[in-house]
């Protein structure tokens, strides 16, 4: 079976970027704390996050201390379609994408 790019929250499908979604729902946490407790490399951890940056179920900020190092955090507006995937719930999917019976997906 061809491998599909995931879109959007279907990025979750992935148990990798539900880990980090996971710590992130607790709090923010700059990108070499995630690779520590989920035990990946920096530059693995890092290629997760970017997609999830890019999907907007998370967002990155600059360290208020230091004002160089990034925090990552869940997108405040993102936690109940996250949750709401994660239950198995029907949700409305970013930018109107739709998932048909072949898990195919379509813009619309």
């Amino acid at each position: 079976m061809p491998r599909r790019p995931a879109v959007g929250i279907e990025l979750l499908a992935d148990p990798t970027r539900r880990r980090i979604l996971g710590l992130l729902l607790h709090h923010a946490r700059r990108p070499f704390q995630i690779a520590l407790e989920i035990e990946l490399s920096r530059p693995a951890t890092t290629r997760q996050l970017n997609l999830l940056r890019e999907a907007g179920l998370v967002r990155a900020t600059y360290s208020p201390i230091d004002g160089r190092g990034r925090l990552y955090a869940v997108t405040p507006t993102m936690i109940r379609p996250i949750a709401a995937w994660l239950a198995g719930v029907e949700v409305s999917r970013p930018v109107g994408l739709k998932i048909d019976n072949d898990g195919d997906t379509t813009i619309g």
